[in-house]
């Protein structure tokens, strides 16, 4: 492990780099309060000729030898990625606006310093490499014009509608100023030596937010290789977020599924806080093909737990009515047996 002091602007301008956020990692979920915090700290920083430094925390990375197609180096981003997609949301609000006030020469050094690859192919400019769901709404911002919409929904879509009403011609030198004295710490790890998973959940327990169920795909995806990273993610883990999810009120349920799921392998009901360890104890880290006999029995079971969450999924009209009975009286503790008896209809 390595640690550096590093500015942020010059850890972005690192030439012909990837920042690439892996699967495994939660959603981009950063709020406008946070974001708020964010771009009032760094104007306040700009404004202060007594302040040449503001510190924003650390930035957990793996390097893993890895490249790209056309040889770019590609950094595996394990701990920073809410700050840094902020971050490049403030850099392409700052890109936009010189655009608008036609100051080409600002417009080339945010877009070939901070955003792309100058000559990398299409598909691999962009510096920030967010998961799938997102890298589509940071195409459209960077690209699109004012009055485009986005089709879907994107965090990063609500934040920088944000930062485009908030940055305006009046502070953009200011905020330029305030990015250049932001500095955060600067963590490289090495596979080799290092155990990221262990490090990932030392992060967690010193205060981060991670659900569960973000630990459990950390779990098993951080030591696969990046292709079946992609492939188990697309064809299991995907499915069960997709499913397990209180879909009336846009909630995810997978910490709960995977506790249910463990209830009825392991015979008895685990503490809300303990599903990531018993889920470790139960199935420690082993071949892919037993991940992914695992991974094959939460997929399917995943769909009735769906429909018990959801009972407006079930097509056949005299089961619904005794699902949305349970629903309405919060029978969970059932769930366990009943995604089985499910299953065996």
């Amino acid at each position: 492990m390595k640690a550096n002091e590093t500015k942020v602007d010059k850890f972005l301008a690192t030439n012909e780099t990837t920042f690439a956020i892996p699967v495994y990692q939660r959603n981009y979920d950063w709020t406008l309060f946070q974001c708020k915090q964010l771009l009032h700290d760094i104007i306040e920083t700009g404004k202060n000729d007594k302040t040449n430094a503001h510190f924003i925390g650390s930035i957990v990375y793996v390097h893993d030898d890895v490249y790209t197609a056309s040889g770019l180096t590609e950094l595996t981003i394990i701990d920073g990625q809410q700050r840094l997609t902020t971050i490049t949301l403030i850099y392409i609000s700052l890109y936009r606006l010189a655009k608008e006030l036609d100051n080409q020469m600002l417009v080339n050094r945010i877009q070939k310093t901070y955003l792309i690859n100058e000559f990398a192919p299409e598909e691999e400019k962009l510096k920030l490499k967010p998961t799938e769901n997102n890298k589509e709404a940071l195409r459209h911002i960077l690209n699109s014009t004012d009055g485009e919409e986005f089709k879907g929904y994107s965090k990063i879509i609500e934040n920088f509608d944000y930062f485009r009403s908030a940055i305006n011609a009046e502070n953009f030198e200011v905020i330029q100023r305030g990015l250049s004295k932001l500095i955060f710490v600067d963590i490289a790890l090495d596979r080799q030596k290092d155990n990221p998973q262990r490090i990932f959940e030392s992060l967690n327990s010193t205060g981060l937010e991670l659900s569960q169920a973000d630990l459990i795909r950390n779990y098993i995806l951080m030591g696969l290789s990046r292709t079946n990273q992609d492939r188990i993610y697309k064809s299991y883990w995907e499915v069960i977020e997709k499913n397990a999810k209180d879909e009336t009120l846009n909630k995810t349920r997978v910490s709960e599924f995977i506790r249910d799921y463990l209830t009825l392998k392991n015979k008895e009901i685990p503490n809300k806080g303990d599903v990531y360890a018993k889920f470790k104890e139960k199935y420690p880290t082993s071949t892919i093909d037993e991940l992914e006999l695992v991974l094959t029995e939460l997929k399917s079971l995943v769909k009735y737990y769906n429909k018990l969450t959801n009972p407006k999924n079930e097509p056949d009209k005299l089961i619904r009515i005794q699902l949305e009975y349970i629903n309405r009286l919060e029978i969970n503790v059932a769930f366990p047996f009943l995604m089985k008896v499910y299953e065996d209809l």
